[in-house]
């Protein structure tokens, strides 16, 4: 190239320059290849007095200065070329490189939009004046300088640009549209795919942001990239075959990936394989000493497997490492009142509170400590206070309904399993219950079917829900069904309460040999009910 360049040369010098412009521009080339850039400007500038008329040794002399980031001089070298010269490309390029390396954006536009007035089919000047379009901040310019040139200009790369464009603007539909321009032109091409991907990502579309991030995998290197982000997506679509599968590849690359490997547990958990979960949650506690996550699940996986000391050894190291961490001191409790420790439950919802855990779930589990410590008006309290926090809180409903049932209040508990089933009409025991304690006043029987009915529609193998059902049969007449019902139940069931339901049916259908013997087996279940006692004698007089 050196050579063509001297040739063009030495045709504009006069015939006694010729070797003295030679051996100027030849030394000054041969310094510049060797990076010796201001001896090359020096030789430069005297072949440009021996050979005013070249347009090289301009191009040569202002390359020179720009790569001594002397841009002012290299510019003035340039619009002299331009004064001197008909202007072409290679001299507009030249001075815009010069504007842009001293960040003059709007001078080196000005130079590339009078290029293109003169070649409008040159894709270099419209890539060129897009990009300074958003340099200069101003995207829709960068965008509409692409989408004037010709069809015939219009290539992957160009519309992958527009697609980027419009991402940045923050318009994903409008870079969906141009990536796919580009996928139709060349279906492997992974920055357009994965441009689709990533914008339907932006626009919390999971499953078609997978089906291209999936699409991107059949170029490898795309693996870190497209794959991490794969990774994160089928945790959210629950997807953990597929998560195993690409983080199983990712480890084969860098195994102390520890982020990488805790989503492989997790994965793993979801599942199911708590042995190759637990072994995982390990490791990357070895890989990264301060990761409480992985201490917190394999804590849940022991405690799954009751080994309620490991799990508790687990939550105590996370703890060390941040006590802030307001689910460690909930699951501490969990393990707590798992083992009957209630001192240290008590204690750890303490700590919870302190570091401003959730007040309303905090007061259920004080609650359930202090009712599984037969302390019931404690429990009450707890209750109290987290439904006058939250009055619709479920959990705190059910645990004082259920509070109310176990002390025999039955018209209390009804009243809240009542407001249960308003807020939530698919609460299979708040059904049961309303619909049982409608039974037992017999009251209101077609709504106590319908109730438990609704129950059993949603567990359909309850024996309490079959008992109750059976229970209105019984009090609506209906002995023969109330027969059914009570034996598939006892079958399900084993229960002193549905077998003396049984026997009291015998009555009805004057099987006195078999109310009897139900009676008896309810007694032996429940030795000290007295009125179980007392329906057995009244058969044996």
């Amino acid at each position: 190239m050196a050579i063509i360049l001297i040739c063009r040369l030495l045709t504009s010098v006069l015939v006694s320059d010729w070797a003295d412009a030679y051996e100027y521009f030849s030394i000054g080339n041969q310094l510049e290849l060797a990076g010796k850039y201001e001896e090359a400007i020096m030789y430069y500038e005297k072949t440009k007095e021996l050979a005013p008329f070249s347009r090289e040794i301009y191009l040569s002399l202002a390359g020179a200065f720009y790569q001594t980031r002397n841009y002012r001089k290299g510019i003035a070298v340039m619009n002299e070329a331009l004064e001197r010269f008909d202007p072409d490309l290679e001299l507009y390029n030249t001075l815009a490189i010069g504007y842009i390396g001293q960040t003059e954006y709007d001078k080196a536009i000005k130079v590339y939009e009078k290029a293109l007035a003169q070649d409008s089919s040159n894709v270099l000047i419209y890539s060129s004046l897009s990009i300074l379009y958003e340099a200069v901040r101003e995207p829709k310019k960068a965008q509409d300088i692409l989408l004037i040139m010709p069809d015939s200009l219009l290539t992957t790369e160009i519309y992958t640009r527009l697609a980027a464009i419009g991402g940045r603007m923050n318009k994903p539909d409008e870079a969906i549209t141009y990536y796919h321009r580009a996928y139709e032109l060349d279906s492997t091409n992974v920055v357009a795919i994965t441009g689709i991907a990533t914008a339907f990502d932006i626009m919390q579309n999971p499953d078609s942001a997978v089906c291209y991030y999936e699409l991107a995998l059949q170029d490898d290197s795309f693996l870190q990239s497209a794959g991490r982000r794969l990774v994160e997506l089928y945790a959210e679509l629950d997807k953990y075959d597929r998560l195993i599968a690409i983080a199983v590849k990712l480890l084969d690359r860098d195994y102390y990936d520890a982020h990488m490997r805790r989503n492989l547990a997790f994965a793993y958990y979801k599942i199911g394989y708590n042995k190759k979960a637990l072994s995982e949650f390990h490791v990357t506690s070895r890989l990264d000493p301060q990761d409480t996550y992985s201490r917190f699940y394999a804590a849940r996986i022991y405690l799954e497997d009751g080994l309620h000391d490991a799990a508790l050894k687990e939550i105590n190291q996370a703890i060390k490492i941040d006590p802030s961490f307001i689910e460690l001191w909930v699951y501490r409790a969990f393990i707590a009142i798992d083992k009957k420790d209630y001192i240290l439950a008590s204690q750890s919802l303490d700590q919870a509170a302190y570091y401003g855990g959730d007040m309303v779930q905090i007061y259920y589990l004080m609650g359930a400590t202090a009712e599984m410590k037969e302390k019931y008006y404690d429990a009450y309290r707890f209750y109290s206070k987290g439904l006058a926090l939250n009055p619709k809180n479920l959990p705190n409903l059910e645990a004082m309904a259920n509070l109310y049932a176990r002390l025999d209040r039955e018209q209390e508990a009804a009243k809240i399993f009542s407001r249960i089933i308003e807020i939530d009409t698919t609460n299979a025991s708040a059904l049961n219950y309303v619909g049982y304690q409608y039974a037992e006043q017999a009251e209101n029987l077609d709504l106590a079917l319908e109730l438990i009915n609704r129950a059993m529609d949603l567990d359909p193998h309850n024996g309490f829900f079959i008992d109750s059902r059976g229970w209105v049969y019984y009090q609506m007449g209906e002995y023969e069904k109330a027969r059914d019902d009570l034996l598939e139940a006892i079958e399900i069931e084993y229960d002193a309460v549905i077998l003396e339901h049984l026997g009291d049916v015998y009555i009805k259908m004057n099987d006195l040999k078999k109310a009897l013997q139900n009676y008896q087996e309810a007694l032996e279940l429940y030795p000290k009910s007295k009125k179980i006692k007392k329906k057995i004698q009244r058969l044996g007089q």
